[in-house]
C-alpha cells in the first residue's frame, strides 16, 4: 500500500498547527537584510521586516536551496516510509523553489517524488496541499491525489488588495507595470496571479475601501459557483480590514465553508508586497 507524504515551501501560508494535523512537511524559504538571511517565520518576524522595509533597508529573499530539499525528502523516504513524496511549490514565476526541488530530485532517482508548480502563492498555494493531504488521509490513490492537486491549480483563486506599489516595483516582482507608474501611486491596485503563476494587475480602484469591496464581491461571486468552498485570508500588519471580508463570507447562505484559515502572511511575501496587504484565496471542495 502507498504511503504518500505532501509536502510545500513556507510561502504557502499554511499554519503550524494545521500543518501537524494534516502531516504536511514545510520547507521554509530564506528572508533577509543586510549580509544575513534567515528561515522563513522561523528565525525571523514580520516586525523585523516591517522594520527593515520602512527604515529603507534592502530585503532580500532565496528560494530554499536544492540540499534543503534533498534533506526533507530523504528524512521522508527513510524515517516516515513514504512510497511517495508530492511536493507543491510556489509558482515557479515567482521563486526557484519549484528549480531547486528538481534538483533534489535527481539526487533521488530511484524514489518516487512528483514535484508539481502550483502557479500560485500565499493560501492559494496552502489550500492545496492541504486538499490533498485530506484525499491522501481518506486514502485516496496516488493518480487521483495528483487529479485533484491539478483540478485545484486549474480553480483556485486570489485576489490581493497593496496599500502601496512600492515594495513590489523594488522587489522587482511586477517590472511590467512601469507603463502605468504614475497611477500605481495616486490609486490602489488589486492583484491576482494568472494561469502562468505571474502577478497581475486586475484593477485600480479609488481607495482601499473600494478595493476590499471589489475583492470581497468577485471571491464571494466565485464562491458562490463553487458552492462548498475552503478560504483563506491573509494580511500583512493589520488584519482589521480584512475581517468585513471575512464577515461577509461568514454571513452568506449560499455557500458552504468547509475550512476557513485567516492568516499573517510569511515573511518572504511581506518583503515584496511591504505592510500593507490584504487578500482572499478561495478554492472548491472537491474531496
Amino acid at each position: 500500500m502507498n504511503k504518500i507524504k505532501i509536502v510545500t515551501d513556507s510561502s504557502s501560508d499554511i499554519p503550524a498547527d494545521l500543518a501537524e494535523k494534516f502531516d504536511i512537511e514545510l520547507i521554509p524559504l530564506y528572508v533577509g537584510y543586510g549580509h544575513e538571511m534567515y528561515k522563513d517565520n522561523i528565525q525571523v518576524d514580520h516586525d523585523a521586516i516591517f522594520k527593515a522595509l520602512l527604515d529603507g533597508k534592502k530585503v532580500n529573499t532565496a528560494a530554499p536551496s536544492p540540499g534543503d530539499f534533498y534533506k526533507v525528502f530523504e528524512k521522508i523516504l527513510k524515517d516516515d516510509k513514504a512510497t511517495c513524496i508530492i511536493c507543491i511549490t510556489l509558482s515557479s514565476r515567482l521563486s526557484g523553489s519549484y528549480n531547486s526541488a528538481i534538483t533534489a530530485r535527481k539526487m533521488l532517482p530511484y524514489s518516487d517524488i512528483r514535484i508539481i508548480d502550483s502557479k500560485t502563492s500565499t493560501l492559494s498555494l496552502g489550500l492545496i496541499p492541504i486538499q490533498a493531504a485530506m484525499a491522501v488521509k481518506k486514502g485516496h490513490s496516488l493518480e487521483e491525489t495528483l487529479e485533484l492537486i491539478e483540478t485545484l491549480i486549474g480553480l483556485n483563486r486570489f485576489l490581493a488588495v497593496l496599500g502601496s506599489f512600492e515594495y513590489v516595483f523594488k522587489g522587482g516582482r511586477a517590472a511590467f507595470f512601469g507603463n502605468i507608474f504614475s497611477k500605481a501611486f495616486l490609486l490602489t491596485p488589486v492583484l491576482t496571479i494568472g494561469r502562468s503563476g505571474k502577478v497581475n494587475l486586475k484593477k485600480f480602484s479609488l481607495n482601499q475601501d473600494k478595493a476590499l469591496n471589489y475583492i470581497a464581491d468577485n471571491a464571494l461571486s466565485i464562491a458562490k459557483e463553487y458552492k462548498r468552498v475552503n478560504v483563506g485570508l491573509f494580511y500583512g500588519k493589520d488584519s482589521e480590514p480584512i475581517k468585513e471580508v471575512k464577515r461577509l463570507f461568514e454571513s452568506s447562505k449560499d455557500i458552504s465553508i468547509d475550512l476557513l484559515i485567516e492568516n499573517k502572511i510569511t515573511t518572504v511575501i511581506s518583503a515584496h508586497t511591504g505592510p500593507e496587504i490584504w487578500g482572499i484565496a478561495v478554492s472548491p471542495v472537491i474531496v
